[in-house]
């Protein structure tokens, strides 16, 4: 069984796991572009098509359709202090990736205090990519900004060990 874990936002990433083998297969930033807009605080969306694209080759290299496919998704919290801007792009975010992922395996939303809690997290950024890395030791995540990585990673480790 393939497992997706996926830290939604536009700095968010996506990983690939096979729970078989309990093994990192890939993880990627998630793809963005420019929106078409010149003002305002929202210039970069989700760019489906490309994740689209990242996904059927995933599909293809670990066929999906036969190793069968199970998503796990950080379920976005709106924290009133945010700009509505900003809510606004974690909510277009994360619709896109339902959208996209519904149609690739069984869908399990996550809490995120759950799983951070699951591995003795707070909201500290580089512990994130510590224990990650004492899970999967050649994890890309050895740069400080690739703690979304880190933690898409450590998502769908979550997830994996509550199918168990």
């Amino acid at each position: 069984m393939l497992i997706i874990g996926c830290d939604p936002g536009l700095t968010g990433a996506i990983s690939l796991l096979s729970a078989d083998r309990r093994a990192l297969l890939d993880c990627q930033d998630l793809p963005t572009c420019d929106n078409g807009t010149a003002s305002g605080s929202m210039k970069r969306w989700l760019d489906a098509e490309a994740f689209s694209r990242l996904l059927q080759g995933w599909s293809d290299r670990h066929d999906f359709a036969r190793e069968g496919v199970t998503v796990f998704i950080e379920r976005p919290i709106p924290m009133p202090s945010l700009p509505a801007q900003t809510i606004a792009s974690q909510f277009d975010t994360f619709g896109v990736l339902r959208a996209q992922l519904a149609r690739r395996g069984v869908m399990h939303y996550v809490n995120p205090r759950d799983w951070k809690k699951s591995f003795g997290l707070s909201t500290e950024k580089a512990a994130s990519r510590e224990v990650c890395l004492r899970l999967y030791n050649s994890a890309p995540v050895a740069r400080v900004k690739d703690h979304n990585r880190a933690e898409s990673i450590l998502i769908g480790h979550f997830g994996m060990r509550g199918l168990e």
